[in-house]
């Protein structure tokens, strides 16, 4: 058996106890799922091995696969199931999960199917916890927060954006932007990536993609959050670019264009990318708003370097703070997060050394941080976005930008 087959054959393993601990578990739909994935895998699988015993066992892997979703499907989606409830490990009825919360059969099917790759969440990010980006959060509120939660405002000419693209440097905040966005507005959070909505699988990428905005819209109020959207939205006609990238593109494109969002329930899709330049012009135009995070200034800066310090013993004054923010001019939040989180690190990594953290019983005292300690790491860890890039960001906000 050649490496690549007994890859695809612990994958097709891997994906059936998958399927075996849903279906126990009573995830029914999502076990249905499973067992034909790890049935068209070992398909795929039987076609290259040449071994005669093992083929035949995984015809009978795949039978076995086969038929338990069949029967899981019949005992989800027959005409006594779909009014009675949905069926129990034993055969039965459990008339407790049928229409939980007014959801269909149809519609938890749709949930089952991206409950696995999508992850649906309430974040607990406020505005306050983030330093600095005033302007960008103003936009937020126009843009996302307030045509869900003053949708009285919002009437005749006045309507809210549909898509809105963050750009700027990575590490800058744009995705804590978006999770204090979903927040303050108490909509459900979509958030996807692009590894989530891509599936080697023909046509599944697109059903996962169908699927998300239709389940955004029974929960409305929705905010899809797509970060790095670069990579499944570049430039179509390119050379590199396969088939299934171009309908996985249009599918995407087709769902923000017909984006159905009514008064009540709003569905909103955000947008997060550190190369806004790649994005194709037909998918950069379904995005009305486009929204520069820059680099922290001065006094985000000051604010960063407090919040990612909270809690850790200093001598830092508010002056030392001020200084810090000066010499750190052209960091992102997320390197001065770095450069803070080494600095931390600093006492722990001298008692360690000093051979005081070996006798777990011993009482041992922890210094606090200064400002030397700062000044040491600045000059170690350099920032990740260079002036060239910084230009190349401004003339493309310029360009294109708000």
């Amino acid at each position: 058996m050649s490496s690549v087959e007994s890859k695809l054959y612990q994958f097709a393993v891997q994906t059936a106890k998958e399927a075996v601990a849903l279906d126990n578990e009573g995830k029914y739909r999502q076990a249905i799922n499973q067992y034909q994935r790890a049935a068209e895998i070992l398909t795929q699988f039987v076609k290259y091995n040449k071994n005669p015993q093992m083929r035949m066992l995984c015809q009978k892997n795949i039978e076995e696969y086969v038929d338990r979703a069949k029967l899981l499907k019949s005992q989800l989606g027959g005409p006594r199931a779909r009014r009675s409830g949905h069926s129990n490990a034993s055969g039965g009825v459990d008339e407790s999960s049928s229409n939980i919360n007014g959801v269909s059969s149809e519609e938890q099917e749709l949930i089952d199917m991206i409950s696995g790759t999508i992850v649906t969440e309430s974040p607990n990010v406020n505005w306050e916890d983030i330093a600095g980006l005033e302007n960008v959060k103003q936009a937020l509120r126009e843009a996302i927060v307030l045509p869900i939660a003053k949708p009285e405002l919002f009437t005749g000419a006045r309507k809210p954006w549909s898509g809105i693209l963050l750009f700027g440097p990575p590490g800058c905040g744009k995705t804590l932007l978006a999770r204090a966005a979903a927040t303050e507005c108490q909509a459900t959070f979509f958030s996807a990536s692009s590894a989530d909505l891509l599936s080697k699988w023909l046509g599944e990428s697109e059903k996962l993609i169908s699927s998300l905005f239709k389940v955004a819209r029974l929960k409305a109020p929705s905010l899809i959050f797509m970060d790095e959207i670069d990579s499944v939205a570049t430039k179509r006609g390119e050379g590199s670019e396969s088939g299934g990238e171009r309908r996985v593109k249009t599918q995407l494109l087709s769902e923000i264009q017909g984006l159905k969002t009514t008064h009540g329930k709003p569905l909103l899709v955000l947008g997060a990318t550190n190369r806004p330049w790649d994005i194709d012009n037909a998918m950069l135009s379904r995005f009305e708003k486009r929204v520069h995070v820059p680099l922290p200034d001065m006094e985000a800066r000051t604010g960063i370097f407090k919040i990612h310090t909270e809690g850790v013993d200093s001598d830092l004054s508010g002056e030392d703070f001020i200084e810090l923010a000066v010499r750190s001019e052209g960091y992102s939040g997320r390197d001065i997060a770095n450069v803070c989180r080494e600095v931390i690190m600093l006492p722990i990594r001298e008692l360690d050394m000093s051979g005081l953290l070996e006798n777990s019983d011993q009482e041992v005292n922890v210094r606090d941080i200064t400002l030397d300690d700062f000044k040491t790491t600045l000059k170690k860890v350099k920032p990740m976005t260079n002036k060239a890039l910084m230009k190349q960001y401004n003339e493309w906000a310029k360009e294109f930008g708000e």
